[in-house]
């Protein structure tokens, strides 16, 4: 295999997952990012209503530079419960579910058409489990395995067609091995 191509191929791989992680990052950075006058939050990401010492229960909705509106709820100035962040034109941009200020369960992820991008779940705040990243006419671009937050075990990559095109092994992280299938091969 054509050694420059197998390294393009693990770098656009590795830039496809950082760049999801990072738009989990930013889904679980707190209220640093909301404009919202009415809250504070203490250095103990616990939320409290402007001028009240008893932390915050209820619904949450601001918006994110005026591009997304985020929404959770709140109990005793924890996030709790259903969270999400939706386009301005009210479509669903994130999913997920938040336990103790931590996202935890199913979490999904839409191209802003819409279409669902990815979905896996979380436990303590950490991708856990079967996840899948899907292209924007529905089928499946990738999918592997989380364990303890880092990739793990095998990951296999699609063509839009839905052709097997490359298959990964990982272990905690990191790459064991490469296989890249070349499709015209296979005629």
């Amino acid at each position: 295999m054509n050694k420059i191509k197998l390294f393009t191929y693990i770098i656009i791989t590795e830039i496809f997952i950082v760049g999801t992680l990072l738009i989990i990052l930013f889904v679980n950075s707190g209220l640093n990012y909301f404009h919202n006058d009415k809250i504070i939050v203490s250095n103990t990401d616990i939320i409290y209503s402007k001028d009240k010492s008893v932390p915050f229960t209820g619904k949450m909705q601001d918006t994110l530079d005026n591009k997304l509106i985020v929404e959770f709820n709140v109990v005793n100035g924890i996030k709790q419960g259903e969270f999400s962040l939706l386009t301005l034109d009210g479509s669903f941009a994130v999913q997920g579910y938040m336990n103790k200020n931590k996202n935890d369960g199913m979490w999904k992820y839409y191209y802003k058409s819409g279409q669902l991008e990815c979905i896996g779940n979380f436990d303590n705040d950490e991708p856990s489990g079967k996840w899948s990243w899907f292209y924007h006419n529905g089928s499946k671009r990738c999918e592997g395995l989380y364990i303890n937050g880092k990739p793990d075990g095998q990951w296999i990559k699609y063509d839009e067609e839905g052709n097997t095109c490359a298959i990964i092994k990982y272990l905690a992280g990191e790459i064991i091995s490469f296989v890249q299938i070349d499709i015209l091969a296979k005629v």
